[in-house]
């Protein structure tokens, strides 16, 4: 089966409000299915292109919630930064501090610094609960606590010494959505929303279980993931209940970038330290990727976050300097490399430089 995927805009689009010529010569080489936010602070224009849901035909349209993938990692560190404002947490105290039961030859030497920057040194063990469900055992993992999935899954024997070195690994933040909760007494799901959405304004993001088709509570407006090319449609991955999942929409994701700057999530120190990178080669700060671009003749810092799950891909550039954000967000696979690639070329055409 071979769905088709209309280049179709999802609102009717006066001249003024159409896409800029770039963007509709790449929606068109990359048959594109997704949502182009473009806000530059004076003002946001919104364009979707494609299917929703490929089982009902649903359209896409600028509203479209999508999941966040790794983008989850960015807010659960910006919510250890607001407990850190609180005095909660210390970036560099030991987590046995927080989580006693934890493995305590471990947790005497791991620090929120360095699991929240990919350099515990903790093994990936959570891809061992993904070649479960895969096996078959979908129901026996699902029904896993939070606590039984992080002695399973992230207490693994250290790989090497504590922050030697970058590993993408999915175990540090199953520990870290763990400790959240454990510190606040809230689920992780409600941390977020108390120390991420709420504060900044982000009224239609939230969280599901397993995937979109489960969002908890329910909401519509939903993409769904999927593989034209594939004869079953797959598209994203599911998740067991223990590992918490989240959605945003495009706009949501501009908002977060701008109350972050405002002050109005994070104190200005943790502000700063949240967009200090730890790992230089991979560009790489506390859940999330910060660069220097080179606009008007001079470097300014961007936040460039990206997250993943199967065919849903997200990017987002926001340069604070001149308040202008780009999100693209799809859920048929796209190389995030050349949605960053086009929103570059994007913020260099609306940057209005000044003597």
């Amino acid at each position: 089966m071979t769905f088709a995927l209309p280049i179709l805009f999802a609102v009717a689009l006066t001249p003024a409000d159409a896409p800029p010529e770039p963007v509709v010569d790449w929606v068109q080489s990359h048959a594109f299915n997704g949502v182009v936010r473009l806000d530059t602070g004076h003002g946001a224009q919104s364009w979707s292109w494609g299917v929703a849901d490929p089982d009902t035909g649903r359209l896409l349209n600028p509203d479209t919630r999508f999941q966040t993938g790794s983008i989850d990692k960015y807010f659960a560190s910006i919510a250890v930064f607001a407990l850190i404002d609180e005095g909660v947490l210390d970036l560099d105290a030991p987590i046995s501090t927080y989580l006693p039961d934890y493995r305590s030859d471990t947790g005497v030497r791991l620090t929120l610094r360095m699991i929240l920057s990919n350099q515990s040194g903790l093994p990936n063990d959570l891809r061992h609960a993904f070649q479960r469900i895969a096996n078959g055992e979908a129901d026996a993992v699902d029904a896993q606590s939070v606590s039984e999935a992080v002695a399973d899954y992230a207490s693994g024997d250290l790989q090497f010494e504590p922050g030697g070195r970058f590993d993408y690994a999915l175990s540090n933040w199953l520990l870290v959505q763990h400790l959240l909760a454990e510190v606040t007494g809230l689920s992780y799901p409600e941390v977020r929303q108390r120390y991420v959405y709420d504060r900044a304004g982000m009224g239609q993001s939230g969280g599901y279980v397993h995937d979109l088709r489960e969002t908890t509570p329910h909401v519509p407006n939903v993409a769904i993931g999927f593989d034209p090319e594939d004869p079953e449609g797959r598209g994203d991955y599911w998740s067991p209940d223990f590992f918490k999942g989240s959605y945003t929409t495009a706009a949501d994701l501009i908002a977060l970038e701008r109350a972050l700057e405002a002050g109005e999530v994070l104190s200005a120190e943790s502000r700063a330290q949240l967009r200090t990178i730890e790992v230089p080669e991979q560009s790489y700060a506390y859940g999330g990727r910060f660069r220097d671009l080179e606009l008007c003749g001079d470097s300014y810092l961007a936040s460039t976050q990206s997250g993943s799950n199967g065919a849903s891909n997200i990017t987002l550039v926001y340069v604070p300097a001149f308040d202008v954000g780009l999100a693209l967000l799809t859920n048929v696979d796209e190389s995030q490399g050349e949605m960053f690639a086009l929103s570059y070329q994007l913020l260099e055409e609306q940057v209005v430089c000044t003597d």
